[in-house]
């Protein structure tokens, strides 16, 4: 039998009549024709050189070569129904399932105590992972499906990836409750003459804040640089400094800590905040869950 030119529909016929034992029946069950039943066993007969099935007043009596095949074929169709079968439905509650998010941490403070509580709410079963990884390995990882959702300001994931908005953002001053010298305004001058502290925060978005700084001539007097968002309202609480932050952190920063938000005396662009998936994982009903209610919960 040469499996490259071989019908892989014979094999449908053959599963129906081996249950059956009667081409009638196989046809119907197939929703082919009695005749088409036939001619599918005549070629399955000069493919395999053996009779398979032979006329009995029982009916269609299965050869030993015919019972040797019936198992792995049997076998061979259940994978294939299983496998094209659709996917079940995502259920949250019983669900015991581990989702690994790549999120930096004004995402970590933004959005995980409200994903949290949702999540114990409604998944009591489903645990939760956040990675930070470099755009390259970010690709590789979601493509293999060892990420499941990157949530931020992420340009460089286009191709083979999804997004959708989840709100727009913008960027304020944060400084501490009682600064002596800062009132509840802040123009150009004060910011210019201001001491700072700056974020990099690298394989963000954040970077286009120092650009802006840049074109407007705008030179910092920076008495620290930090490499990421954790540290600064404990730095900015206990200093005169002043800090550029995106607003939903600083309010999140503002709930805990003597800090206060000032609108910003330079225009910087908002940003977007995404969520973005790998188009492997579009129909996954687990993904699914998770990116739509990931929206619903944060989308403005």
């Amino acid at each position: 039998m040469d499996l490259a030119r071989f019908d892989l529909n014979l094999l449908r016929v053959f599963e129906a009549l081996h249950v059956h034992r009667n081409v009638s029946l196989a046809a119907e069950a197939l929703g082919v024709t009695q005749p088409a039943v036939s001619n599918a066993l005549r070629r399955l007969r000069r493919e395999t050189g053996d009779e398979l099935f032979t006329r009995t007043p029982q009916g269609m009596a299965p050869t030993p070569r015919a019972e040797r095949l019936a198992g792995s074929i049997a076998q061979a169709m259940g994978t294939l129904r299983a496998g094209l079968a659709p996917q079940a439905e995502f259920d949250p509650g019983r669900a015991t399932r581990r989702f690994t998010m790549l999120m930096s941490d004004i995402g970590e403070i933004v959005f995980l105590p409200t994903l949290l509580r949702f999540l114990e709410r409604v998944a009591p079963g489903v645990t939760l992972e956040t990675v930070t990884l470099p755009t390259r390995e970010a690709r590789l990882a979601m493509e293999s499906g060892a990420v499941d959702l990157a949530v931020g300001f992420l340009p460089d994931l286009k191709t083979g990836f999804y997004q959708q908005r989840v709100f727009s953002q913008t960027y304020l001053c944060m400084v501490r409750t009682d600064h002596p010298q800062i009132g509840m305004s802040m123009g150009l001058k004060s910011f210019r003459e201001a001491r700072h502290a700056v974020v990099s925060a690298q394989g963000t978005g954040h970077g286009i804040v120092e650009a802006v700084f840049e074109r407007a001539g705008v030179e910092l007097d920076v008495r620290v640089r930090l490499p990421h968002f954790l540290s600064v309202p404990m730095v900015i609480a206990e200093t005169d400094l002043v800090v550029t932050v995106p607003q939903r952190l600083g309010e999140a920063f503002a709930k805990i800590l003597p800090v206060r938000l000032l609108p910003h005396p330079l225009r910087i662009p908002p940003f977007q905040v995404n969520q973005y998936w790998h188009r492997r994982f579009h129909q996954e009903p687990a993904n699914q869950w998770l990116r739509g209610n990931f929206a619903r919960l944060f989308r403005q």
